[in-house]
């Protein structure tokens, strides 16, 4: 029943509240006495299984990959996140890296960050794990520098640069540089809300993220084109060229560079989904090449396309004869996302409690690790790690300094 409840969470991305709704609809009608876990109960076995997760002991091996990244929220309390896998256990070249790979090797909550900071948070979890083979991370400036300075300590640990962060930094570079996508989200952003509440409101576009917004603009660009398709139909589309050409007939100035710009993230991603999978190893920048040749001519750049085999060719030589190192961060940024979508309207009161579900998010949990974490981390050790480690939230400290009575 608790690996069932970590799933739902987990795979269904369930909320807390809707997994003993969901048991009551399967179990319930069958058996009016069975017994039927509650939100709270779910709660507290997935934050002691996290915490298990953080203190159970690791192998100690010369092979671990650590992946490294700080989140923050609503205050100024930041959370270091270090994931790890290790190489001999990595399922490259057949697949990306899932949450069921990786286990958590450290969760500390920090209000302030920089090389030094960063440097102690990897020597404390070398000390689980042994020094590490490589470190991944997004290229922060706090997290490179720690990691610098982590690796002239110990120099047979490689510092590899997440290639999504690169190809992000690469376009961003690109499109800042072009007047033209200035002019064109300028124009995006006054039609779209004339568009509203209208009967053309299918017409909108995709709304840009305010964070990371050069990893996500496949969709936006894919729109554009499905509505340059629709202006190019002239008469033969009906009323639904018409009302689109009277919404975004200045779309056909910027016909021929949509294009390129379409070129310019599909080069991106491809490159992405290769390095994702298969890694950074020896000449991994030939095959990075074979791979971007073998798309259609039409989607080619070749100049954007030589700067990503560049990069490749720079992370690979990083790897021994026979290596495969991991080249991407993104699955510590979904983990990030499956806790914030765990917390719900929560994560606006600052870093909680359920930061330890961490644990119990990532990693193979069979029910021997099940009842062993919950045997070993009863509730007053979770209890105890929250009151050292997390401040008061936000939410609390409001309800403190509105309350009818003095503090």
């Amino acid at each position: 029943m608790i690996d069932k409840v970590r799933r739902l969470v987990m795979k269904a991305s369930c909320s807390l509240r809707s997994v003993p709704r969901i048991f009551e609809i399967f179990q319930g009608d069958e058996d009016p006495q069975a017994y039927l876990p509650s939100a709270s109960g779910a709660r507290w076995w997935l934050l002691r299984m996290g915490l298990h997760a953080l203190r159970e002991p690791l192998v100690q091996a010369t092979d671990w990959v650590y992946i490294i990244d700080h989140s923050i929220q609503i205050g100024t309390l930041k959370l270091c996140l270090i994931l790890g896998v290790r190489l001999s256990e990595l399922p490259t070249p057949s697949r990306p890296l899932r949450h069921s790979d990786m286990r958590l090797l450290a969760l500390i909550p920090t209000e302030q960050s920089n090389g030094q900071i960063v440097l102690q948070q990897l020597e404390k979890t070398a000390k689980r794990t042994g020094i590490p083979r490589e470190i991944v991370s997004d290229h922060g400036s706090d997290v490179k520098s720690g990691g610098e300075l982590f690796v002239a300590e110990h120099p047979e640990t490689a510092l590899v640069y997440d290639a999504a962060h690169h190809g992000a930094i690469v376009l961003k570079r690109l499109f800042q540089a072009d007047d033209r996508w200035a002019r064109f989200i300028a124009q995006l952003g006054q039609t779209k809300p004339r568009l509203q509440q209208t009967p053309d409101a299918f017409l909108m576009s995709p709304g840009l993220r305010p964070k990371a917004r050069y990893m996500n603009l496949e969709s936006l660009l894919r729109w554009s084109r499905k509505i340059l398709q629709l202006l190019a139909r002239g008469t033969t589309g009906g009323h639904v060229t018409e009302r689109t050409k009277a919404r975004y007939g200045w779309m056909e100035e910027f016909r021929g560079v949509l294009g390129e710009w379409f070129r310019w993230e599909d080069t991106v991603r491809s490159s992405i989904e290769f390095i994702r999978i298969h890694g950074f190893h020896q000449h991994c920048e030939v095959d990075l090449a074979a791979h971007l040749s073998q798309r259609p001519s039409a989607m080619r750049h070749r100049r954007v396309e030589a700067e990503l085999i560049t990069f490749a060719r720079c992370q690979s030589e990083l790897a021994r004869p026979g290596e495969r190192l991991v080249g991407s961060s993104e699955v510590e940024e979904s983990v990030f996302g499956k806790l914030k979508a765990l917390e719900g309207d929560q994560s606006r009161s600052g870093f909680t409690r359920y930061v330890l579900s961490l644990g119990a998010l990532v990693g193979d949990w069979t029910p021997t690790r099940i009842k062993e974490a919950l045997e070993n981390t009863p509730v007053k050790m979770v209890q105890a790690w929250c009151a050292e480690h997390l401040p008061i939230s936000v939410q609390a400290q409001t309800r403190l300094a509105f309350s009818s009575h003095a503090p």
